[in-house]
């Protein structure tokens, strides 16, 4: 008896050993959907748990031998992985059922691409009890994809002090990128520098003055292109995780995005400077082609702080999808976009409605650029346009900067709207015995060869008459505003000298006294 009840402990000892082997050889880990196997998956290697990680692949497929070396095909696996694909668990199904888009029991994770062909991992439900693991077909081609990305002679020769990772990349990683941002800083400035000295070079060979333009708006910016290339291609000494490169290149390529829009941007500088340089010479020039040199200079002005802001607003809206985020909540809001653009149209009325003016504007030109104008009750000239507002030269040299709504919702004038000669007047008071003959005879000696009048218009006419003086107005006209203030002036004081020198001012203004009014004043004139 006593030696049955010894047999039965044995057999219970043995039992529980058994039993507590087995769950160190197999640790609880939860594979009843694919997004949990994925992630313990990633977990236990990332801990360097590969023992564990092997128990989340199928090996049906492997010879016995190779199933001996299991947790070494589970580092190569998460190798690959890390190398090639980028994943994220949180988007796998989390059913026991799978992904219906992936068929019955199988679960796509990504595509791993091979010098030979795109393999793709996959996961497969082993059965109802032991849920998903890693498929047998995925888990054969292992060997063959590590091979590829295999750590290459820097990789490999890295002391394992460098080997310890933060933020995803391991010590030597940053600071080798590091040093190809250095390197890469310096072949952009190096090679930008000797492209542009050639090409300012060959520039300087030509009759034309926008190629020089041209060559030192891009100076710059193909620095940053010049240098994004280069460490790209240094990045691939690195051995750099998908997850990192996503990021690098998603940085990258917003730093591309941003020289490439300032490129276009100082090209459409380049071609508005020459636009407006061609028409310098109309304007100087005068008559119907300045008018229209001034309207194209206005055009230019304003369409090119237009294609400006397109450019500008395009290259934020690259950059912002870039990433999935933005691009995922982009596309969310399609759906409220009506809603959304009725408050964004309330709230930005005023300065959308001074965009839509200043388009507006650029083509039905009620101003121009160089146009002389009386607005806000000064006299100036127009000498800039913007999209919001206008700057108006006041003859003092102030600078009026009135909105661009002002233009095309209250009155103002424009004297040189359709031609920029103008007629000017000069008004004289002066005695009722002023023989007018000779007025006339002298304004024609005075505009006579006189280098501001344009030869249109001299006439003299008595406009009004008082009970002591007539009102005598002098009309001329000049090619331009300013020279026809200049003439006015000359003239006013032309002929005021000679009224005074006439008949010794016999003509100027005078008071007359009749009767005995006239005849006490004569007394008391004498007497003193």
């Amino acid at each position: 008896m006593v030696k049955l009840r010894v047999f039965f402990f044995s057999l219970l000892v043995s039992l529980l050993v058994a039993l507590s082997s087995a769950a160190a050889a197999e640790p609880d880990i939860d594979r009843s959907t694919p997004r949990r196997t994925m992630a313990a998956f990633l977990g236990a290697a990332f801990a360097q748990d590969y023992a564990s990680a092997a128990t989340l692949m199928d090996l049906s497929s492997l010879p016995a031998d190779a199933r001996r070396r299991a947790p070494e095909i589970a580092e190569q696996l998460h190798h690959v992985l890390e190398r090639k694909l980028r994943i994220e668990p949180e988007l796998l199904s989390d059913d026991p059922q799978g992904s219906a888009t992936d068929g019955s029991g199988i679960e796509r994770i990504g595509v791993v691409k091979s010098a030979d062909a795109d393999v793709p991992i996959t996961l497969r439900r082993i059965s109802k009890d032991r849920g998903w693991a890693i498929s047998a077909s995925t888990v054969a081609r292992v060997p063959r994809l590590y091979e590829e990305v295999a750590p290459g002679y820097l990789e490999s020769r890295v002391p394992a002090a460098l080997r310890v990772k933060a933020w995803g990349l391991a010590a030597w990683q940053w600071l080798g990128a590091l040093f190809a941002i250095v390197v890469a800083t310096i072949i952009g400035r190096a090679l930008a520098y000797v492209g542009t000295k050639i090409a300012a070079r060959l520039a300087r060979r030509t009759e034309a003055t926008w190629d020089d333009e041209l060559v030192i708006a891009l100076r710059r910016p193909s620095r940053f292109l010049i240098g994004v290339i280069a460490f790209n291609e240094l990045l691939e000494l690195l051995a750099l995780s998908a997850a990192a490169a996503h990021v690098i290149a998603r940085i990258l390529g917003m730093i591309t995005i941003g020289a490439v829009a300032w490129a276009a941007i100082g090209v459409v500088e380049v071609v508005s400077r020459g636009v407006e340089r061609s028409t310098i010479a109309a304007v100087d020039g005068g008559g119907d082609k300045a008018l229209r040199a001034r309207g194209i200079r206005t055009q230019v002005s304003v369409l090119r702080r237009v294609v400006n802001i397109a450019i500008g607003v395009l290259a934020v809206a690259l950059m912002l999808m870039q990433f999935e985020v933005v691009r995922t909540f982009g596309m969310s809001l399609l759906a409220s976009a009506g809603v959304a653009g009725v408050v964004l149209g309330f709230a930005a009325q005023r300065t959308i409605g001074s965009l839509i003016a200043g388009i507006q504007l650029s083509f039905t030109q009620p101003i121009r650029i160089g146009d002389v104008v009386i607005v806000e009750k000064e006299w100036g000239t127009i000498e800039e346009i913007t999209l919001t507002y206008v700057v108006v030269r006041v003859w003092d040299e102030r600078r009026l900067v009135i909105p661009m709504t002002r233009f095309l919702e209250q009155p103002f004038e424009n004297w040189t709207k359709v031609s920029p000669a103008l007629h000017g007047t000069v008004f004289f008071y002066v005695d009722w015995r002023l023989p007018i003959g000779d007025l006339r005879r002298e304004l024609d000696r005075i505009l006579e060869n006189h280098v501001l009048w344009d030869g249109r218009t001299k006439t003299v006419a008595v406009t009004n008459t008082t009970d002591r003086t007539i009102e005598v107005r002098v009309l001329v006209s000049a090619p331009n505003a300013s020279d026809l203030f200049a003439l006015r002036v000359d003239i006013r004081e032309r002929i005021v000298a000679w009224l005074r020198d006439l008949e010794g001012g016999k003509y100027l203004p005078r008071v007359r006294v009749e009767g005995d009014d006239a005849a006490r004043a004569a007394a008391a004139g004498a007497t003193d």
